[in-house]
């Protein structure tokens, strides 16, 4: 008889046999040959390669490659331009003019990677497949205006390099955070620091051979004329390729526009969609700042999720305002013609964790969805009647929430709040009511 045993990694894949017959006590062991393109392959993937990530790791990942490769050839042919505004082979130019200008560029960089990140640090991870995109944006616009510096004279070029370092600030904050929100989703098994670690080693590889390719492209175009042609075409490859990366990512939590979309589909079909779905479905740069509509398609409007003074104090000027309080948060409706505006001010006993701005969004969803038909009936109706103008119980919102986690979304962590999230404490009276014991709502004001 035999006996066998066998070393696998986290894939599965053998990666030793130890065999042993029942009449010897010697253990035989076979290592399991890996061909080297395998191997090389697996050196600048994650460990546990694909089942240590989720299914759209791969795809992203290439597409990132392709967009660095081409970026690489476009940063060379920017560096030469702005070596030669600095005056590099031009006897006349001074080096301490040269270290002036680098001394400013970097000033206004960091002054304005300080306030790109304490204006918006908090909206990158809810939108982190937009900033991921607006990067690449920034950079590319930098790359740009660096092609103008040799023809400048001095201070438009010194205003012209000023902007050009402010848009790579930018590009440096909402990479490396949108970086590392995507890296934390495409983790599974606790291993972030490993992937980063291999998305390092890819970079370096790529980088280098798109500095190869740049140098060549470099010695064999001169031509300022031509240098712009193939800048553009660079660039153009460059934000594709990105905008096709970010694109595959199949993000797990509901942000504003995912969670729009995720309740209108249910609201006007009765299914849930699975985050793949919603992948294919959700825009990069249009439609991210919660955008509703009726089911008709004839009101449109926003919803935002602020404080109490931005539903019961602030007022838009030629709207009509509806304000009201539910157990959980304060909303208020300002409508005018096909637009509106939802307000939402979560209550101090609301934790994102428990899903209370989820269900408030999921509200202002279902409001939306049916504004046509309050507005026949008056938009109070809208709130005040537990009929088809939009309410939802708390009973099929649950069950709602429940196949919601069942198809794969992760509503432990809500992002619908792209600033410091801000409650609401009431005085007076016990507010703390649980949306079974709810009364249904209660109209504060009203503003024809």
């Amino acid at each position: 008889m035999t006996l066998a045993a066998y070393d696998i990694d986290q894939a599965g894949n053998v990666l030793c046999t130890y065999t042993k017959n029942a009449n010897d006590d010697d253990i035989q062991v076979k290592k399991t040959h890996v061909p080297l393109g395998k191997a090389i392959f697996y050196a600048f993937l994650p460990a546990g390669y694909p089942h240590s990530v989720t299914d759209d790791y791969l795809a992203y990942q290439t597409y990132d490659s392709l967009q660095a490769f081409s970026s690489s050839i476009a940063s060379l042919l920017a560096n030469r331009a702005v070596l030669e505004g600095l005056g590099v082979g031009n006897a006349s130019q001074s080096p301490t003019g040269a270290l002036v200008l680098k001394i400013i560029q970097d000033t206004f960089s960091r002054l304005a990677t300080i306030l790109f990140a304490h204006r918006l640090g908090q909206a990158i991870e809810p939108e982190c497949k937009t900033y991921r995109f607006m990067a690449d944006m920034f950079n590319d616009s930098a790359l740009l205006l660096d092609l103008l510096t040799p023809v400048l004279p001095f201070f438009p070029k010194i205003c012209v390099m000023v902007v050009s370092s402010i848009l790579r600030s930018l590009c440096g904050i909402a990479a490396n955070a949108s970086k590392a929100s995507l890296s934390a989703h495409f983790a599974k098994t606790g291993n972030l620091a490993e992937l980063n670690a291999k998305e390092a080693s890819q970079e370096t590889v790529i980088s280098l051979l798109g500095m190869l390719a740049g140098y060549a492209v470099v010695h064999l175009v001169q031509d300022r004329t031509v240098v712009l042609y193939w800048m553009v075409t660079l660039i153009m490859v460059h934000l594709y390729m990105n905008y096709q990366g970010v694109r595959c990512v199949k993000m797990l939590t509901l942000n504003r526009q995912r969670a729009t979309i995720v309740f209108s589909e249910y609201l006007h079909t009765g299914r849930i969609l699975t985050p793949t779905d919603v992948a294919h479905r959700e825009s990069v740069l249009r439609n991210v700042n919660g955008e509703m509509m009726s089911k008709d398609g004839d009101y449109h409007g926003t919803c935002e999720l602020g404080s109490y003074g931005d539903v019961m104090v602030s007022d838009r000027w030629g709207y009509h305002a509806y304000k009201f309080e539910m157990d959980d948060y304060f909303m208020g409706v300002w409508h005018w013609r096909s637009k509106f505006v939802i307000r939402i001010a979560m209550k101090e006993h609301t934790l994102p964790s428990a899903g209370g701005p989820l269900l408030a969004w999921f509200d202002a969803v279902a409001h939306a969805y049916h504004f046509s038909s309050a507005l026949k009936n008056g938009l109070g109706s809208h709130y005040e009647n537990e009929g088809p103008h939009g309410y939802v119980s708390s009973g099929v919102k649950a069950g709602v929430f429940q196949a919601l986690r069942n198809v794969g979304w992760d509503l432990d962590n809500v992002q619908l709040e792209t600033r410091s999230p801000v409650r609401v404490r009431t005085g007076g009276s016990d507010h703390r009511k649980t949306p079974e014991k709810a009364q249904g709502p209660i109209l504060l004001s009203k503003t024809d």
